[in-house]
């Protein structure tokens, strides 16, 4: 009986003792912290940047123990989340007793990017796989996503992240103290996928004559065309001048030479020499006439005239240039062939009177 007793007695203070160190402790006391958010939409792949600053000092709280923890809810549209016990999201401690007690309460940034296809791949560094997603506080990683960050895009809404104090190691336990919303929006268009343009383009447009030539050679050199890439490219389209029935540049330079030396010729001659050939072509032209009628020998002399004075107007390809002294000569020849036939029928008419 008095075991009985002793041992009911030692219940009864045994009992509140256990029940005061296992006791829920109150959180509202310990203080807000503030928190900030930038920025406040974007759609997947948006980098967050959350500061978490003011923190106050819990290293003289009672066991058990208090952290102060973020809940971001963003994995949750996946059905994956990193820890069961925050509510369905996702949660870790970003301040603890411990970081309070080696006086530790600088401001804590927290960063990761949204969920998105357009994210870059994730890259191994130091045995891990590290991604654009993973959740780091003050550089140190705290969580990983690695396996979804880029395989989907974050759903659009709005999004509800919590800062709060939870007993240690039991965040389901919490006084949240502050709420901030992030608003995820549709996602980007992927640009087009732009093709290296090789220089057809610009061929077919100065083809249909959409650009000039001298725009076709810029934008073809500004690809690094050189010089006779670009000749071939003309060839091609039958754009070089010869094709299009022009000279080619060394034969126009060529008649440019010769039509340059001839009026040198011509101008260097006297002027005395070049007036009576001119004021005597038009008789020439009267006296032949009779001669040709009267004898055989005239018709061999005005033949030669005819083709030496029409010469200079044929064009070759070869010699296009104009040989003004020959014609001079040939002139002088005609003219002295003429007079010397006159004179012959001058005598001719003379002997016939004296005969008579």
């Amino acid at each position: 009986m008095r075991r009985s007793i002793l041992l009911g007695t030692i219940g009864l203070i045994i009992i509140p003792l256990l029940n005061s160190v296992w006791a829920t402790s109150d959180l509202s006391p310990l203080g807000r912290p503030n928190v900030s958010i930038s920025p406040i939409s974007g759609p997947p792949g948006t980098q967050i940047t959350i500061t978490v600053s003011n923190i106050p000092d819990i290293s003289k709280e009672a066991y058990p123990y208090t952290d102060l923890y973020i809940y971001l809810p963003f994995s949750e549209s996946f059905g994956t989340t990193v820890q069961s016990q925050c509510g369905g999201g996702d949660c870790f401690p970003i301040y603890t007793h411990d970081d309070a007690v080696n006086r530790d309460m600088t401001d804590r940034t927290v960063t990761f990017t949204l969920f998105g296809t357009i994210n870059p791949n994730p890259v191994y560094l130091n045995g891990l796989e590290n991604s654009v997603c993973d959740v780091t506080v003050n550089g140190i990683t705290a969580e990983r996503y690695s396996t979804l960050c880029n395989t989907k895009d974050q759903p659009s809404g709005t999004y509800n992240i919590k800062v709060g104090w939870a007993e240690e190691n039991a965040p389901q336990i919490n006084n949240i103290v502050q709420t901030i919303q992030f608003v995820v929006t549709q996602p980007l268009q992927p640009p087009p996928t732009q093709v290296a343009d090789n220089g057809n383009s610009i061929i077919q447009a100065y083809q249909n004559g959409q650009i000039t030539q001298s725009e076709f050679e810029n934008k073809l050199a500004a690809l690094g065309w050189n010089q006779e890439a670009i000749r071939q490219a003309m060839a091609t389209i039958g754009k070089l001048p010869h094709q299009m029935g022009a000279p080619v540049p060394d034969q126009m330079q060529q008649i440019q030479q010769g039509v340059q030396k001839a009026e040198t010729q011509f101008k260097s001659q006297p002027a005395g020499q070049t007036t009576p050939v001119t004021q005597t072509t038009q008789p020439l032209e009267q006296t032949t006439q009779p001669v040709t009628q009267t004898t055989q020998p005239v018709e061999q002399t005005t033949g030669p005239v005819t083709i030496q004075t029409q010469s200079p107007q044929v064009q070759t390809d070869t010699k296009p240039t104009p040989n003004y002294p020959w014609t001079v000569i040939t002139i002088a020849l005609c003219l002295g062939a003429v007079a010397a036939i006159g004179g012959t029928l001058f005598v001719a008419k003379s002997t016939r009177k004296v005969t008579n």
